[in-house]
Order: C-alpha cells, then structure tokens, then sequence
C-alpha cells in the first residue's frame, strides 16, 4: 500500500510560529518585580527573626523553665526548699533565697547550691569546711602536725652609744677661794690619763700656806739622813712640839680648805715641793672635756676636766611595746655597729626606763656593752640583739582531752580515767575506750609539759580577722575546723600558741585562706548582719547549717 505524501513545510511553519514574540505587557512586569521583593523580604525576615531568637536565647528558657514549673501550691515537694536547693550570690554571700532571681546589689544572676543539712558545731569551733581531694591538690593546701619544739625569739633594735655615767667623773678646782692654774700637764681632750695622774697644779695664798705648814711637819717627822744627830730625838725638847701632831694639825688645816686625802698624800710626798696644790685624775681614762687653761683663774668648784672610762659604754634604744615581755634586767646582748662590720660586742641589758613614751608607745632601754679596747665612741649608732628562750604555753597542757584534743568541759563534766598508774582526765565517756586501748597513742609527748619548749604555728597557718585569730584543723580527711587561738609574740616566721591547739593536731599550713574565703560564703554567720533580699527572695534567719557547692566544697557556719 503507498505510504501517504509528508510536507516538508510543516518544520519551518513550526518554527516561525514560535519565532513570533509575545508582547510583556505593563501588568505582567510589575507582577515580576513583587515577587522578587517578596522572596528578598521572606529571606530578611527570617534572618531578623534568628538574630532575636539567639539575642534573647536566655530570657526565652527562663520561660520555659517557668512554664515547667510546678505551682508553688502544688505541694511542699515541690519548691527548691524542700528540694534542699537555694540561690545565692557568690559576690554578695549575705544574698540568700529559695528561688532564682538577680543579686539586688550587683545584678548577676543567683548561683544555685544543694544545701546538705543543719549541723551543729561542737564547742570551740567556728566553722568547718568539707573539701574534695581534687579541691585540696588544686588549692595547693598543706598540712602539718603541731608539736611543742624549742623556740628562741630574737629582735633587734636600734640605739646610739654613749658613755656609762658611772664610770664618768668631774674634775672641778677645790681649794678655797679663788685659785690660779700655775701649771697644766694635760693640754687636749682625748688624751689617756692614768688614776692618779696629775692634771694641773694650782696655786691659792691660803692653801700654800697650809701646804708649807705640812712640808715642815712632814720633814721634822721624817728628816733627812744628813741631818739627824740624834737617833732617839725627844718630841718634848724640840720647840715646835711633837712633829707628828703638827703633821696631822696641817692635814687637818688642809682637808678645812677643801683638799681630799689623796691630794695630801702627793703633797707629802713630793720630792720637790713647791706649795702647789696637785689636780689629780680620779679614774683612768679618756679626758672628754677640758675647759682649763694654764696662767687661768678659777673660782672654788669650777669645772676643768671631764674623765671618762671607756671600757665600758652604754647603748640607749627604744624597744615598742609589743616586744617588752622579752626584755629583763641583767638579759646578754650582742651589738653591732657599721664601723666594724661582722663584729660584736657583748653585753647586758642594764636598765628599763620606769614608763613608756606615750608619743611613740616605746620604752627607753640601756644596753651596757663591753669595750676593752675602747673602739666604741659616743655618738655610734648600734644595732642590738636579743635572743629569748621562750618557755612553755600559758595553758597547760593537762586542760586539753588527750583523745579529742578538745577543752575539758567543752562536752560536760570531764572524766577521769586511771591509766598505766596515772589519773588522766578526758572530755567524754567516747574517749574512755580510745584511751584505755591505746594508751601509748594519746598519752606519749602529751602527758608532759617540756619547760623549754613551746606549742608553735608557721605564720602561713594563721587568719587574723581582726576580731579574732584563727587557724583551721583537719579533723577527718578533708574536713577543716576553724578554731580561735590565742597566739604569743611572733618569733620569725612562727607564732607561740597560748590556747586553742593541743600536741598532735594536724593543721593547713598553707591554703588556709581559700579555706577562710569557703567559709566566709556561708551567709549564715550569726555575727555577720542580713544583706538585702533579691527580687522578693525571703532572707534566710541566722543559723549554723552546712553548705555544699558545685566547687566541691562544703562549710558549715563562718567565722567573723
């Protein structure tokens, strides 16, 4: 059969019919130009809407934690009170209350914290603290055990060299009337004088005379060799009378005139006399002064020389009184000064002054120090330092229960316990077993009070809070006490312990602080007053309760 005849026109009249435009009119175009704004504004709308939703992220699920929230009448289970969960502001501890909210004074958000119960604290205890072992290694806390060991204290202070005012002495013109200085043997200070020694010789008419009346009493008593021809010469035919009654009357005449003893002496006994009256040193020593001049008139007790015996000198200082209890009369000493570096030079403390400066609260102290080869000067400056063996504490040792290590009394009446042939006496009858088991363990350095040795603490392990002193024991592992001590002058870098501590306690040497700071969090300090509540958040009344964080602590009361 014949197949049918194609047109081959039909592709090119398709064709030029797709060819032909079809007009855009005014409607269609502003129909495409809205839908492209419409997709640019979905596309900035959705973009504006997540910026909001991540902006305000934190107000949109304290919502949601709101809505999922039981009412607060639904029951007492229900509320974080009886959940044992509170809110508090860690910048502001004294911010306490059982719901979420904002700290009133300084605006961050309210920590939470699983309360672990109320706990009361035993006597002599301000506060405890729980910390977990990773805590401990983290902190840094060290601890260690308090024994009673030797303490030497020793402080220094400052003072200037001066002479000893008794071994310092005045030489002043004696004779009646007025004198003049005829000759003068010592011409400068600083010059060295012996005892004895002749200074000046002055020349007064009635002291002369007197000096003449004694040469010729003395040369009638003891004439010389030449002139004796009698051997046994009778006082009574000599026409002056007996020498020696004219010898002692001229003694006598002389010491009328104001001539010491020892002056009548030289007299006598010089071997060329010329009726001068000798000015003789008393001491040996240093000439500090001299105001004499030869050819110069003096009145009677007019000053002209100064001795002074430099063998010993004194040391004047100000000790503050904080440090008085380990100062004491007749206490060694040792001095250094900056003229003689690496030196001492020994000594005693000589005397107190009777009462205190009120104006800087110290006490003037003599220093006698030991100069044998007079190298120490008036006007030195020295530095003085003593060294105090310290006894044992004020408390004794026997008040304090061997087993817990806590005041007898503080848990009732103590018991007394009759062990390896000694009466000891405990806090409680828990104590009783421990120690009849293990008598050995509680009674060995504890039983005895060493009088040379005393309960000490490194300065590390004490908190001054100004109202107190504390220091925090490690009654079970990781579990810290705070305790009140009373504490002795400082002695290094340790202080005595004068109550508070027993032998045996184990206490943080370092890391005390993060352990005061832990408990200082608990708001719950009796002493310390009701901070403002945040938002309507109900204060919690004062009590001593324990408290345990996130941080791996817990603390029970706080201290002041």
């Amino acid at each position: 059969m014949p197949l049918p005849a194609q047109d081959s026109t039909a592709p090119d009249r398709a064709l030029a019919e797709s060819s032909v435009a079809v007009p855009i009119t005014m409607r269609r175009r502003l129909g495409m130009i809205l839908k492209v704004v419409e997709l640019r504004s979905r596309f900035i709308v959705l973009m504006a809407a997540t910026g909001m939703v991540f902006a305000s992220w934190d107000a949109l699920v304290n919502r949601v934690e709101k809505w999922n929230r039981p009412e607060a009448g639904g029951g007492p289970s229900s509320s974080p009170a009886s959940l044992g969960v509170e809110s508090f502001c860690p910048m502001h501890p004294s911010v306490v209350g059982d719901r979420p909210g904002q700290c009133p004074i300084c605006g961050m958000p309210l920590s939470r914290r699983r309360r672990v119960g109320v706990e009361s604290l035993p006597a002599g205890v301000l506060s405890r603290v729980r910390l977990a072992p990773g805590r401990i290694a983290q902190a840094g806390v060290r601890t260690v055990v308090v024994s009673l060991a030797p303490r030497i204290d020793r402080f220094t202070t400052a003072g200037i060299v001066g002479f000893d005012e008794s071994r310092r002495v005045l030489v002043a013109s004696e004779g009646r009337g007025r004198a003049r200085i005829e000759r003068l043997h010592v011409h400068s200070e600083g010059e060295h004088v012996k005892a004895g020694q002749r200074l000046a010789e002055l020349y007064s008419y009635d002291v002369a005379a007197a000096i003449r009346d004694l040469l010729e009493a003395s040369t009638a008593l003891h004439p010389p060799d030449e002139t004796r021809t009698d051997p046994d010469p009778d006082p009574d035919a000599s026409p002056l009378g007996d020498p020696n009654e004219r010898f002692q009357l001229a003694s006598q005449a002389l010491r009328v005139l104001g001539v010491r003893q020892d002056q009548i002496d030289a007299i006598a006994s010089d071997d060329r006399p010329d009726g001068l009256l000798p000015l003789l040193s008393p001491i040996g020593g240093l000439v500090a002064r001299k105001t004499a001049y030869q050819g110069q008139y003096v009145p009677e007790g007019a000053l002209l020389f100064e001795i002074a015996d430099l063998t010993r000198v004194w040391v004047d200082a100000q000790v503050f009184e904080d440090q008085l209890a380990l100062v004491r009369v007749g206490q060694p000493v040792a001095a250094t000064v900056p003229a003689f570096p690496g030196e001492e030079f020994q000594g005693r403390v000589e005397q107190l002054a009777p009462a205190l400066d009120p104006a800087t609260r110290t006490l003037a102290v003599r220093f006698s120090l030991d100069n044998p080869r007079e190298r120490l000067r008036p006007g030195m400056l020295a530095e003085v330092s003593l060294s105090v063996a310290r006894g044992a504490p004020a408390r004794p040792l026997a008040s304090i229960c061997p087993v817990s290590r806590l005041p007898l009394g503080a848990m009732g009446p103590a018991i007394s316990v009759e062990v390896q042939g000694r009466t000891v006496p405990v806090c409680c009858a828990a104590c009783v077993p421990k120690l009849r088991a293990a008598p050995e363990k509680y009674l060995g350095p504890r039983d005895a009070e060493p009088p040379d040795r005393v309960l000490s603490v490194p300065e590390s392990a004490v908190v001054d809070t100004g109202a107190r002193t504390i220091v925090y024991v490690e009654a079970a592992p990781g579990v810290f006490e705070g305790r009140a001590v009373v504490l002795g002058p400082r002695s290094g870098d340790s202080f005595p312990v004068l109550d508070g501590l027993a032998p045996g306690d184990r206490i943080a040497a370092a890391g005390a602080f993060l352990i005061d700071a832990e408990t200082r969090l608990n708001p719950s300090s009796p002493s310390r007053p009701a901070g403002p509540s945040a938002g309507g958040l109900p204060e919690i009344p004062p009590k001593r309760g324990a408290y345990e964080s996130d941080a791996g602590f817990s603390s029970v009361g706080a201290p002041d």
